[in-house]
């Protein structure tokens, strides 16, 4: 893909698009039925991730290239919990099932308390796979892909903005901008739909993106996201008024 076509791509596809809430919670069909994009999490709008941005930060020059052989330029990752620092998509490295059972906090997460209290402490789920910072650097970008196939369509994936400058731009084909706030947020994601990022600032984006397992937190879960709906909802609302 040319520069020409990642540029056509946020052009067409490079809006605000406010999905229509219904009145009433239902994580089914919020989380597999919706069909939505991206779900703000924003009972969590008041974590430490200007913190947790400082510790990301610090570790700038750490970073692994991304991907920059496919699909990014400027993009890199730096693994939280995996198999190592450097941990890709589980899927290379063989049955998935075996290699759940060795993923672990890496020398990474050491460096970075206030985001690996987070993790244990706040996040609503048992079980963590990936969870990895991502950096895209200035004039960086990813090229429009998708991560999963049409028929496993779900909100499955959390992505956190620990900053989001101007100019840097998360946006999904036909679903639109995601609102990420430069203090920080967290989205659900559904990332069979396609999607790209381009950084047209002059700072590092940094975010962390979480892949998890809910086991016995499953009602932690609903919680958080029954709070973020209404409160999203409410949200809404007032701007409409």
């Amino acid at each position: 893909m040319s520069m020409q076509q990642l540029s056509e791509f946020h052009k067409e596809y490079g809006k605000l698009i406010q999905e229509k809430y219904p009145d009433t919670f239902d994580p089914k069909w919020l989380v597999m039925e919706s069909g939505w994009g991206y779900f703000h999490i924003s009972s969590l709008d008041n974590q430490p991730w200007k913190e947790m941005h400082k510790e990301a930060e610090a570790l700038i020059n750490r970073f692994y290239s991304h991907r920059e052989d496919s699909y990014g330029k400027g993009w890199k990752s730096l693994t939280l919990h995996g198999l190592n620092e450097d941990t890709q998509s589980l899927s290379q490295y063989g049955e998935r099932d075996k290699v759940l059972q060795q993923l672990d906090w890496t020398s990474i997460s050491d460096e970075c308390p206030i985001t690996k209290k987070f993790l244990t402490d706040v996040w609503p789920a048992e079980f963590l796979n990936r969870v990895r910072f991502m950096l895209l650097e200035p004039g960086g970008y990813i090229l429009p892909h998708q991560d999963r196939p049409d028929e496993e369509k779900r909100l499955s994936v959390c992505n956190i903005s620990l900053n989001n400058p101007e100019g840097c731009q998360f946006v999904f084909k036909d679903k639109g901008i995601v609102p990420f706030k430069d203090e920080g947020s967290a989205f659900l994601m559904d990332i069979s739909n396609p999607h790209s990022v381009w950084n047209q600032s002059d700072k590092p984006r940094i975010h962390m993106i979480i892949h998890f397992e809910l086991g016995r937190r499953t009602r932690d879960m609903f919680y958080t996201l029954r709070e973020s709906f209404y409160t999203n909802r409410s949200r809404l609302n007032e701007r409409l008024e």
